[in-house]
């Protein structure tokens, strides 16, 4: 199951920092700034994919994170995962931006 979003990229880290505090392990803080890093040196208009294996709620699941950026600084953000799995994710990011108004 795929959650997408799109928003200005100077908000990637947080989102994804609040993406990480979901999961015991495979995705945490470390991987989320260094994820943010790496995303924030993407050229535009070259998307790039990373994939992970978290554990939540006493299992593992995959994480499949995409990253596109345009011209004017938006980030377009695709977490796909499992289906329990995506309504978290879901809570988390719409969490972050709507407390910004974004």
């Amino acid at each position: 199951m795929r959650v997408t979003t799109s928003f200005d990229v100077r908000h990637v880290a947080a989102v994804l920092r609040q993406v990480s505090k979901l999961f015991n392990a495979g995705f945490q803080r470390h991987e989320a700034d260094q994820l943010a890093h790496e995303i924030d040196k993407l050229k535009a208009d070259q998307p790039q994919v990373w994939n992970f294996q978290v554990a939540w709620q006493g299992a593992t699941r995959p994480l499949q994170i995409r990253a596109l950026l345009d011209d004017l600084g938006n980030v377009d953000l695709d977490f796909s995962t499992s289906p329990d799995l995506a309504p978290q994710i879901r809570r988390g990011v719409d969490g972050y931006l709507n407390s910004r108004g974004l």
